[in-house]
């Protein structure tokens, strides 16, 4: 995965605009929602994110997940819910893949226990052991209120995952809150082997050196 976000940056890419996402429905100005009618329409933009921003959020999730004990074997499943928002999704479905962690994107796979090699039985015979002894990951929404900076001095910049949280074996995180957590170290992008099976769509399963054309059409979309 180094090629989508590390490679780029050190090529000069940094500040190019990878990720764009809908208009949000509260405007917020340093962890505050915005009540202003004038900057409500100021800030009332699509989200754009360059490719350092995505490559922060990424790997900071990437640092959640090993903090949660998930480190990015082929016996751990990331499934995302339906109504976790756009941006939200892309970001881990990217900080799963940065650490080696396989992402079922499958419509309903967050309701399902379906076997992770069930995606397509002509493909299923490349994954080892089918369900057994799988660690879910479930990303999904969360009540819970946005983190404010607490002083009007400290600026805080949108996690993107406002009202997302994070279960492993029946812990629930708010990776709103660890985005902002400094003990939570960034994790490193990990080295995969090109036949390792990473993603689970519709289709088929896609091995790691497939998935880096499904991963720059379907995660980073650039405006």
């Amino acid at each position: 995965m180094f090629e989508l976000l590390d490679f780029p940056i050190v090529m000069g890419g940094a500040d190019d605009i990878v990720l764009t996402g809908p208009t949000p429905d509260k405007p917020m100005v340093d962890g505050r929602e915005v009540s202003d009618p004038r900057l409500i329409k100021a800030l009332s933009k699509p989200v754009e994110l360059d490719r350092a921003e995505v490559l922060d959020r990424s790997a900071k999730l990437g640092g959640i997940l090993h903090a949660m004990g998930i480190i990015g074997t082929e016996n751990a499943r990331v499934v995302i819910a339906e109504d976790v928002p756009p941006i939200s999704r892309r970001l881990s479905i990217l900080g799963a893949v940065r650490i080696g962690a396989s992402v079922d994107v499958r419509s309903g796979a967050a309701s399902t226990d379906a076997p992770f090699a069930s995606a397509s039985s002509a493909d299923s015979s490349s994954t080892d052991g089918g369900g057994e002894g799988l660690t879910t990951v479930l990303v999904h929404t969360i009540d819970a209120a946005p983190i404010e900076s607490g002083r009007a001095s400290v600026k805080v910049i949108r996690s993107q995952f406002e009202g997302v949280g994070i279960t492993v074996a029946g812990e629930t995180a708010n990776i709103d809150q660890a985005m902002r957590d400094s003990r939570v170290e960034p994790a490193a992008v990990v080295a995969l082997v090109p036949s390792r099976p990473l993603i689970v769509t519709e289709e088929k399963v896609l091995d790691a050196q497939s998935s880096l054309e499904w991963l720059a059409q379907e995660t980073l979309a650039e405006a």
